[in-house]
């Protein structure tokens, strides 16, 4: 894979609570040289960003009842479409983990539902956070996602332990055959494990350690 190709993978992330305005704009400055596909971003930011980014062809996405997705599904909507019309593109949402460790599978199809309405036609991914997931909670998880439209589904937050690649495994085999994809994140910080990832068949990757990566990628 080439340099560009790769590029285009990524989701350059800044999701630290700490984050400043100085980190944004060399965040939006390194996507725009390197044309990553998107900055990763919590919503504070994404006017800053779109101001930032505008004429070029990195995407915005944002980060929606993040980290620990417990909101109701009126509220993730209603974040979703303040995010948009802020000026994101993509929109990565953090799904009811204690209804899935509860087996309401109702619940979390009716939410992803009401989600993929809300965010229209940009880009939804939805965040598993397989770390807390059995393999069948995660294949349940990954067909409902698919099953209602979700552009993506995704590892990881990044705030608990990385996904194995066993677990990305479930995730893609699963949505085999539809249209959705898998995003891969959440300890993704070398070519080794980035590659294990392409290589079953990852088509994103979320990752705050970009520059390291292509570092590796061109050693």
């Amino acid at each position: 894979m080439d340099r560009t190709t790769f590029c285009h993978l990524i989701d350059h992330t800044l999701l630290k609570p700490e984050a400043t305005r100085e980190e944004l704009e060399q965040l939006c400055k390194e996507a725009v040289a390197y044309e990553f596909a998107t900055v990763a971003i919590e919503p504070i930011y994404i006017p800053y960003a779109a101001k930032l980014l505008k004429g070029s062809k990195t995407g915005i996405t944002s980060a929606i009842a993040y980290p620990h997705g417990a909101w109701s599904i009126e509220a993730k909507c209603h974040e979703i479409g303040l995010c948009l019309d802020m000026g994101a593109s993509d929109c990565d949402y953090v799904l009811d983990l204690g209804s899935v460790k509860e087996g309401n599978w109702k619940q979390i199809k009716k939410e992803a539902h009401a989600c993929r309405k809300a965010a229209g036609s940009a880009i939804l991914k939805i965040i598993l956070e397989v770390a807390l997931l059995t393999d069948a909670e995660i294949r349940t998880a990954s067909l409902i996602s698919a099953e209602e439209g979700a552009d993506f589904i995704k590892t990881a937050t990044g705030y608990l332990p990385s996904p194995t690649i066993e677990q990305l495994a479930i995730m893609i085999e699963t949505v085999k055959g539809t249209q959705t994809k898998v995003k891969a994140a959440g300890g993704f910080s070398t070519m080794k494990r980035v590659q294990q990832a392409l290589d079953l068949g990852v088509q994103r990757i979320g990752t705050s350690s970009a520059f390291k990566l292509l570092q590796e990628m061109e050693s």
